[in-house]
């Protein structure tokens, strides 16, 4: 049976587990290759880098996959040292970590998205892709 209390706060805050990112000086080449070789999370990483805001919603890239399958992509690339997840209330920002990136492997994530832009098969966000289309979105 449901049980209602009424008037009571819930805070997500208390019990939350933080969300982990690796420190730049300890994430491995390995571990960035493999988050970069999978088309999904190369297409979210093109997306990132394409769009016009520095954070998007993670619910922006359900055009690339089911939202459970991106959890998983958006998992690995933050594993990787290769995005930044920020909570606010109940959504997920993501965002390319470039400057420490460009620390640790100068020109390493220009020249993958660079080379990534160019793959006609790669996975896009729809609206994106309508745009560098010309069509209207």
């Amino acid at each position: 049976m449901l049980n209602i209390v009424r008037g009571a706060s819930i805070s997500y805050l208390g019990w939350m587990k933080p969300v982990f990112h690796p420190d730049m000086d300890t994430v491995e080449p390995a571990a960035v290759f493999a988050a970069l070789a999978d088309p999904i999370r190369l297409g979210i990483v093109v997306a990132l880098a394409d769009g016009t805001e520095v954070e998007a919603r993670c619910g922006s890239f359900n055009g690339l996959a089911s939202p459970s399958l991106l959890t998983y992509h958006f998992t690995k690339l933050r594993e990787a040292g290769v995005t930044r997840v920020r909570v606010e209330g109940t959504s997920r920002l993501i965002s390319l970590r470039r400057e420490e990136f460009d620390l640790r492997f100068p020109g390493l994530l220009d020249s993958v998205i660079t080379t990534a832009r160019r793959d006609a098969n790669l996975p896009r966000i729809p609206c994106v892709q309508a745009v560098e289309d010309g069509l209207p979105t």
